[in-house]
């Protein structure tokens, strides 16, 4: 693709994107329903104004990339380690509960065992740009209920890379067979990664005290215009690509570099100028770009011969998913409508499972027709996601002020929700 015509396709987008994203903003919804709903108006669905492209591609794995950097820089690594007890509970049961029932309806329509695996763990994905944006769009990302959900979907999508690796070698192999030592293998990877993020973080706790007073200066002392974000993005593309290399979807090392990068380290006049070019780069190109994608991606006539199964499995990834959030927040004794709002919160699938799904797709595991019904199972939770979630967000910050109430990472106190 020119340039000429990719800049074009941008525009569309964009104008599309945002003329929609206005209006469900004005009528009281997530602008990314809009925007997500442009996508399919200009997309090959209807008017079949734009088509999906590896360029587009790129903007999209680009938009994910500063969605995960804003979120992480957004929430604080203290609250992430409180709602760890919770979130773990909840992850496990969230997962393994549309997990298992998308295998089981799956084979009821006689898909082979790998297929049926797979699609089952592409239901049983919540995608953590999803839940970011949802909660940054309610104002709740630095909130108890935020940091639950979000660190919920982490452990979600580590889960699922894991699964993803057994099933890949179960499709692989003639006589059904796993490589076990392979299998080990890459979960010792993901293990290291995942403790020298948290080495790091605890590294960087401890020296509280005493390294800001020496890092600050440094980056007073630079008079390279926006150095500090240069600095920052440099950072992050490393430690995203490490994760990359070992077997973890980039977007997992982009949320933690920027979940351990310190105001107090880098000054706090530094942060808040480095957050304000990510947030405004964000939301005013990046995120209308990313959802508008996965409206173009999804083709509406492509269904019509498998809707029986695209509706079960919906049924089976909406029902299961929600159910086995509410679940898991029940057990970990949070109450009745913080649990449905965690549950609604944690059925927005989009990226990550096209992602997956790609892979299986490029594998030969699941056929075009499974991967169209994967792709619009994960179009359809996005929308609904920040739709059905909002009424049960309302009641909980009613009932339960605490679990949604916005404190300031300085410790400051409260602090007014994003915008």
């Amino acid at each position: 693709m020119a340039a000429e015509e990719l800049f074009v396709s941008v525009i569309v987008i964009l104008v599309a994107a945002r003329v929609l994203g206005e209006v469900f903003q004005r009528i009281k919804q997530p602008p990314l329903v809009g925007e997500l709903l442009a996508g399919i108006l200009i997309g090959p669905s209807i008017l079949g104004i734009i088509h999906f492209n590896p360029e587009l591609g790129v903007l999209s794995d680009l938009a994910v990339f500063f969605l995960m950097l804003l979120a992480g820089l957004e929430m604080d690594p203290r609250e992430i380690r409180k709602a760890g007890r919770y979130a773990i509970v909840i992850s496990i049961i969230a997962f393994f509960v549309p997990f298992v029932s998308g295998t089981l309806v799956s084979q009821l329509f006689g898909l082979a065992l790998a297929q049926s695996l797979f699609m089952g763990l592409l239901l049983s994905i919540t995608a953590v740009p999803v839940s970011a944006i949802v909660l940054m769009q309610f104002g709740l990302l630095k909130s108890r209920l935020g940091n639950i959900v979000i660190t919920s979907a982490v452990i979600n999508d580590i889960i699922s890379l894991v699964v993803l690796s057994v099933v890949l070698q179960i499709g692989d192999a003639e006589s059904g067979a796993v490589d076990f030592g392979e299998l080990g293998w890459s979960v010792a990877k993901i293990a290291a990664f995942l403790a020298g993020i948290f080495f790091f973080d605890m590294l960087l706790r401890n020296t509280g005290h005493w390294l800001p007073a020496r890092v600050e200066p440094f980056f007073k002392r630079l008079q390279t215009k926006e150095a500090a974000f240069g600095i920052l993005l440099i950072t992050t593309i490393a430690i995203s690509l490490i994760a990359q290399e070992i077997g973890l979807h980039f977007i997992i090392g982009t949320f933690f570099s920027g979940l351990v990068i310190y105001k107090e380290i880098i000054g706090r006049q530094n942060f808040d100028r480095v957050y304000g070019i990510i947030s405004a780069v964000t939301f005013g190109f990046f995120a209308p770009i990313f959802f508008a994608v996965i409206g173009i991606e999804i083709n509406l006539q492509s269904l019509a011969t498998s809707l029986p199964l695209f509706a079960s499995l919906l049924a089976v990834a909406v029902a299961a998913k929600i159910g086995g959030g509410y679940l898991g927040a029940r057990m970990v004794k949070l109450k009745k409508d913080t649990s449905l709002a965690i549950g609604f919160l944690m059925n927005g699938r989009g990226l990550v499972e096209l992602v997956i799904a790609s892979i299986g797709f490029a594998a030969g595991i699941i056929d075009l027709t499974l991967f169209t019904v994967a792709v619009a199972i994960g179009f359809v939770t996005t929308i609904m996601a920040p739709l059905t979630a909002k009424p049960f967000v309302g009641k909980a910050k009613v009932r339960d002020p605490g679990m949604v109430e916005v404190q300031d990472s300085s410790g400051d106190g409260p602090r007014d929700p994003l915008p």
